[in-house]
């Protein structure tokens, strides 16, 4: 077996996320394990976060493969520090946005908050195609049930490490399975046959979803697919590329919060559109602002007494109050409102996932 380890000082607050819903992260007594294939080997991925703030990673690739081990290990290693986001500085959106009336007490609160990552294109885009239109609970059971039928599976090395699976990737969905396959394990028909044609383009190369590939050409090819729409391409955006200018505008966990901040009905929701009209103010960071709006109780904004909100200026002629340029007062909300958490970083939203794919 061959090891390679890397010590990584964030650049600033950080905290290593939990196990995952769909348990592909799994944490133990305070490492977090990870299981891919990479170069055909197995390799196991850890990480652990010191007292003093610095991360620890780990790769542990297989001897049983056909290329070179160290090799192996080594991507998989970047892929991990990647989808940890542990080189990811968010200092300029703090500074830009700590004071922001909005967003402003939850970036002061969480300043490591950030959207999860995946470690792929593939698997970004396979939970995103899982999630689209039904409930949260409803898509992990999907890809939990898809992953545990059609992913690889490794055993514990020893007794303290936990069983690890791998969701299977554009390959194994090519070349192995059928949309109904799919089906089977609950998706949608359109959606599986989407997703099996998604699987198909990247397998072959004609979409380069690999490392140092082109992510505003990954985005456009991927969105000339049916089935595959904005919602889905920004979370792909987000999840796998690294783009935070891509807000998941249609998500309705993100619309439902946003109206609660800014009315205080829990029942209130902002339209997709306008949703966008207010996430530019925060541009080029409008990905990392919408895990703010989500993981924002309304009350806090609140306070004692109504806070006024300065609203969002937008180009296009919208018809929501809030972005037409009046300013919005917050007002406490009912003790019945639900917390709102972001997705992807703390626990999973219990709302219904996306309106929009």
């Amino acid at each position: 077996m061959i090891e390679v380890r890397a010590e990584v000082g964030p650049a600033g607050p950080y905290r290593l996320p939990r196990s995952s819903a769909d348990g592909l992260l799994r944490r133990r007594d305070g490492v977090l394990f990870r299981y891919v294939r990479s170069g055909g080997h197995d390799v196991l991925l850890r990480a652990a976060q010191l007292r003093d703030g610095r991360v620890v990673l780990g790769a542990r690739a297989d001897g049983g493969g056909e290329g070179d081990p160290r090799r192996a290990a080594a991507s998989a290693l970047a892929r991990w520090r990647f989808g940890l986001g542990v080189d990811l500085d968010l200092a300029p959106f703090v500074a830009a946005h700590k004071d922001d009336p909005l967003i402003g007490p939850s970036i002061r609160t969480r300043p490591w908050l950030r959207p999860g990552r995946r470690l792929s294109v593939f698997e970004a885009l396979l939970c995103a195609v899982c999630e689209q239109l039904i409930a949260y609970e409803d898509a992990v059971r999907i890809e939990r049930r898809l992953i545990a039928r059609h992913g690889t599976v490794r055993a514990p090395d020893v007794a303290t490490h936990p069983r690890l699976r791998d969701a299977p990737d554009a390959e194994a969905v090519a070349d192995g399975l059928v949309p109904a396959h799919l089906e089977g394990c609950g998706l949608a028909p359109k959606r599986a046959v989407a997703l099996h044609r998604a699987a198909r383009e990247i397998a072959s190369g004609r979409i380069d979803a690999g490392p140092g590939c082109d992510p505003d050409r990954v985005l456009l090819r991927l969105g000339r697919l049916p089935e595959i729409g904005t919602w889905t391409l920004a979370l792909v955006a987000s999840q796998a590329l690294g783009r935070h200018d891509r807000p998941p505008s249609g998500d309705l966990n993100l619309r439902k919060a946003l109206g609660r901040i800014l009315t205080g009905d829990p029942r209130a929701r902002v339209p997709e559109q306008e949703v966008d009209a207010w996430l530019d103010r925060y541009a080029p960071y409008g990905a990392l602002a919408a895990v703010h709006v989500m993981a924002t109780r309304p009350e806090v904004l609140a306070g004692r007494g109504a806070v006024t909100v300065p609203a969002a200026g937008a180009a296009r002629a919208p018809r929501h109050p809030a972005a037409a340029g009046a300013p919005v007062v917050v007002r406490a909300p009912s003790p019945r409102a639900p917390d709102v958490v972001a997705a992807g970083v703390a626990a999973p939203p219990r709302d219904a996932a996306p309106v929009a794919a």
